[in-house]
């Protein structure tokens, strides 16, 4: 108890290791009532007069309502505001420490250069006992500022789980009335199949509740029996495959994956269960996703797949442009065995498929549009892969992560030819 508290305590670890959890739990045993620690998850407070104002509301105990117009417990327009606000606040209460918890903290390296570092020395800046808590899927070596200024966090690592711990954490989501037994087999198969690729034990989870049902449809059927694990696992091997390709890279969402996975049973030819699952990006011509974002991604298939020493050919706007990519379309040499389309996505930069995304686009990109935003979007939903270092501001690559086919049906669905621009497809 006489030990100090440290300025900041970072707090890292794998995604679905249970860091949130785990803090949430410690801060609410010890302060019930919630006036000790400000939570924020840095999601919410994108901005930095958000996050302070939050902060404060949180530790003076003040809710907006009708009552108070919704107005803050302090306005905080910058970091002497908020520095001075802290002061005020807590300088009748240096006996007691007050705590600042940062959910996703490696968004913050994006609010400005000197927020993080203000945030490591507050208590030296306001002079009053304030400790900051950061919780991150990064390591400390990513995220320190570059600049200094601030010493290092006392770290606290999360490990990953093992397949025990995997076991016996999914092993409480079996569904009433089913064999814990009998589940716990299925769940381990799941796990042998899919730990891999699917490093996330959220996603794995995810899986796990989607296929179950599937997996113990052909008992209710009386297609097989409980003991027969060989044969329901052969039964559903469809959807393992379906699953892997569609659900995991969220080609399409869960409420459509129930929809049409219930059209199919054991009875069914195994064709057929495949082709239900598989034909759903199509039925709904491509992902929805918004319109600029469509085009985004096409853009992003295209500086994939084309050579970059073409593009002036395929996507230049001026006189005569037409006439030059139809000779270099009737003089590609089909067929080769370095056809990029077998060799898979190439590695692009983000200013090049910007360039193609410009050229095709046919009305001006509205001013209100982020481009930057939606990018990042495609790369959460593993549309696009990135490929360059994660703390790599300048130069930026990626790769486009989805197949012909579906990158047609998207074209279909904002009207956009995009054989026309393919180069060595047939």
């Amino acid at each position: 108890e006489s030990d100090p508290t440290p300025q900041c305590i970072f707090i890292y670890g794998p995604t679905a290791t249970g860091k949130t959890a785990v803090v949430r739990e410690l801060f609410a045993k010890y302060d019930s009532v919630g006036q000790h620690y400000a939570f924020i998850n840095s999601i919410e407070c994108f901005t930095q007069r958000l996050l302070f104002e939050r902060v404060l509301n949180s530790w003076a105990g003040h809710v907006p309502s009708v009552e108070n117009r919704f107005a803050n417990y302090a306005r905080c327009d910058n970091l002497v505001d908020f520095v001075n606000s802290v002061r005020d606040l807590l300088h009748d209460k240096q006996e007691e420490t007050h705590y600042i918890i940062i959910d996703q903290a490696e968004r913050l390296r994006d609010r400005g250069p000197m927020l993080l570092t203000s945030l490591l020395r507050l208590s030296e800046l306001s002079d009053v006992n304030v400790a900051v808590v950061l919780i991150s899927n990064v390591v400390w070596d990513k995220f320190r500022p570059r600049h200094g200024g601030a010493s290092d966090p006392a770290l606290v690592f999360f490990p990953c789980y093992t397949k025990q711990q995997i076991l016996e954490i999914i092993e409480k989501d079996c569904p009433a009335g089913e064999p814990a037994k009998f589940f716990l087999t299925f769940v381990d198969a799941i796990y042998e199949v899919f730990h891999r690729n699917c490093a996330d034990f959220n996603e794995l989870r995810h899986l796990v509740a989607m296929l179950y049902p599937k997996f113990v449809q052909p008992v209710f059927e009386k297609q097989a029996s409980r003991t027969e694990f060989a044969r329901l696992f052969k039964l559903c091997q469809p959807y393992f495959s379906a699953a892997s390709e569609r659900l995991y890279l969220r080609e399409i969402s869960t409420a459509e994956w129930q929809k049409y996975s219930a059209i199919s049973s054991a009875k069914t030819a195994p064709e057929d269960v495949t082709m239900s699952i598989h034909q759903m990006a199509e039925n709904n011509e491509g992902l929805d996703l918004p319109y600029y974002t469509k085009f985004l991604l096409i853009a992003a298939f295209l500086a994939s797949y084309n050579p970059s020493r073409l593009d002036a050919q395929y996507f230049s706007r001026g006189k005569g442009s037409t006439k030059r990519r139809t000779k270099v379309l009737t003089q590609d040499s089909l067929g080769g065995k370095d056809r990029q389309q077998l060799l898979g996505p190439k590695a692009f930069a983000i200013e090049r498929m910007l360039a193609i995304f410009y050229s095709i686009i046919v009305e001006p990109v509205d001013s209100s549009v982020d481009v930057q935003i939606q990018i990042a979007s495609l790369v959460t939903l593993r549309l696009l892969t990135k490929v360059s270092a994660g703390d790599r501001l300048d130069g930026i690559k990626c790769k486009c992560n989805v197949s012909l086919e579906t990158i047609r049906g998207i074209s279909r669905s904002v009207r956009f030819e995009i054989d026309r621009f393919l180069y060595d497809f047939t």
